[in-house]
């Protein structure tokens, strides 16, 4: 990189303007591996150095020097300033994964609750530096409200039992900023889901005192002085949760003309404006935080699309850049692009269909990475394809950006799934290409549990023994394999980690060598001596227990 700043900069490029560069020297590819060559993953994106084989969105320009071409693709999500590469965003070398602080990073974590911040006892210090000193470094923090215990972020007054929209409740705020600052300290990535979704219906798991999330709600037009009913569009009494009708609450931006003018307030719509920016005041003075819209919705694609641009039009004022996106209900990512993948039933589920990931997968310019949690309800290989695919998906599209799963289900406790499913999950997507894994809360998921700590702490143990940040997914290395028996990641530095879910025994087709073999019991943590094997042949796991390896060529 350094070697070329002076020609971008006469070339009137700011380094930090460009997230990719690719390199071709004499025929072959230098720069970033996961572009240029995955054996028997990659479908349609670039092999070797061709350029024409390459979808040229994004290409800004190409430098030409003897011997070398410089193809300069440029994101739509700029970088305002050289300070701001403190802040997490993705990888400038491999935009598939994030990078905080100006080093790549690798985002793995598992929780309590997915609203830490309303936590208030002595315990929330302890659970973070758990989680750090397991080698977590992730947390999910949804704005959410409708737990015992939660105080709501608008004024209430005990006298009249109504809230006012016009004033704060400091004490949620305050929450909110302890908790940005502690995970600041600890170097912990926070996801931040704007909209609570829940909140606003009527779940049966949600009710407290026979009042549902949505009686509860100060945004409820029963509940606050702002508005009526009909002032509102808002139901006093709304019965749905989620699938079959959608709160009014989230259909405010629909009758907005595209482009937007957010000068533009409706009544609702000023009060949520109202909400946002309080929550920006705060979280912008922060370098950890991503941005979700919402939690698993299936509003229509123009709501999410209003808030991604008002709360990046909000950041840009302050010269902040951020990353967002949205995080949709469909269980399918690949809509119907991978044969075998869960779908909800179409009965229940009316807004499915439109609730699709491409909505984000395909544009751009509105959203800088992906979140595609409710793919965490797969299961086995068809967890991975899924996965898989959306990565591949975003080689293909030019632009790269990282994929995150900041829900991992999976545990003995709901009848659905198991123990062993949630953390073969984790792996999956580690070894499907994610830039990041999270045990979603119990019960649904193994969330800050011991085990979960275990698999968090040897995930890292093994992603850093290598250069993980250059990896890509490579199961077409393997042969001889069954179906969920072992999964495969490689870089083009001749390192190479296997993932074993309940031990196997499979034939590695690697370049002909001595090879250091290394392998990792993940349930305890623990690396065995190395040993050196010859490929290409059979590798085979220690034991039937759950094992990951790595392989380094000597």
């Amino acid at each position: 990189m350094d070697m070329i700043k002076p020609f971008l900069k006469k070339a009137g490029l700011e380094l930090n303007r460009v997230t990719r560069i690719l390199f071709f020297l004499s025929g072959s590819a230098i720069g970033n591996p996961a572009l240029l060559t995955v054996p028997g993953q990659m479908s349609g994106s670039i092999r070797g150095s061709k350029a024409g084989n390459f979808i040229t969105k994004g290409i800004t320009g190409i430098l030409i020097f003897p011997g070398l071409v410089f193809l300069l693709l440029t994101s739509s999500f700029s970088r305002p300033d050289d300070h701001e590469t403190d802040r997490i965003q993705p990888f400038q070398e491999n935009p598939v994964y994030w990078q905080y602080r100006n080093k790549p990073v690798l985002l793995l974590g598992g929780s309590s609750n997915d609203n830490l911040f309303q936590d208030t006892s002595p315990y929330l210090d302890r659970e973070l530096d758990r989680l750090v000193e397991h080698g977590g470094n992730y947390l999910r923090c949804t704005m959410s409200s409708r737990d015992p215990g939660n105080v709501y972020p608008f004024y209430h007054d005990a006298g009249t039992g109504m809230f006012d929209l016009n004033r704060w409740n400091d004490e949620y705020w305050r929450r909110f900023e302890y908790f940005l600052q502690e995970t600041r300290n600890r170097e912990i990535i926070v996801q931040v889901e704007i909209w609570a979704s829940y909140d606003f219906y009527t779940r049966e798991s949600h009710v407290r005192d026979g009042l549902t999330a949505w009686d509860r709600n100060p945004f409820n037009p029963g509940n606050n002085i702002n508005y009526t009913e009909a002032q509102s569009g808002l139901y006093q009494i709304f019965r749905s949760n989620g699938y079959q009708i959608i709160n009014p609450f989230f259909n405010t931006t629909l009758p907005l003309a595209y482009p937007f003018d957010f000068e533009i307030d409706l009544v609702v719509l000023g009060y949520q404006k109202k909400f946002v920016t309080k929550l920006l005041s705060i979280s912008l003075n922060f370098d950890h935080v991503l941005y979700v819209i919402d939690n698993e919705t299936n509003a229509d694609p123009r709501w999410p699309l209003y808030w991604s641009q008002y709360i990046r039009k909000m950041a840009g004022e302050k010269g902040v850049n951020i990353e967002v996106t949205e995080m949709w209900d469909t269980f399918d990512p690949t809509d119907g692009n991978v044969e075998g993948a869960r779908v909800q039933n179409p009965a229940t589920h009316f807004f499915t269909r439109r609730a699709s990931v491409s909505n984000t997968l395909y544009d751009t310019d509105n959203y800088s990475y992906l979140d595609i949690s409710n793919h965490n309800f797969q299961e086995g290989e068809t967890h991975y394809k899924t996965g898989l695919y959306i990565w591949n998906e975003v080689q293909k599209s030019g632009i790269l950006r990282p994929v995150n799963n900041t829900k991992i289900y999976g545990a003995d406790d709901i009848g659905w799934a198991t123990h062993q499913e949630g953390a073969e999950r984790f792996w999956r997507n580690i070894f499907a290409g994610a830039a990041s894994a999270r045990f979603h809360r119990p019960p649904h998921g193994l969330g800050h549990r011991d085990l979960a700590m275990s698999h968090i702490k040897s995930t890292r143990m093994l992603t850093s023994s290598i250069d993980i940040f250059s990896s890509y997914p490579a199961n077409g290395l393997l042969e001889e394999r069954e179906e969920n028996e072992t999964y495969c990641l490689a870089n083009n530095n001749g390192q190479y980690l296997l993932y074993f879910p309940a031990g196997g025994n499979v034939r590695l087709d690697l370049p002909e060598g001595r090879y250091e073999v290394r392998w990792l019991d993940i349930r305890s943590s623990e690396w065995k001596d190395p040993e050196e094997i010859r490929f290409p042949g059979n590798i085979e796991t220690p034991n039937d227990g759950i094992w990951a390896v790595r392989i380094v060529k000597q």
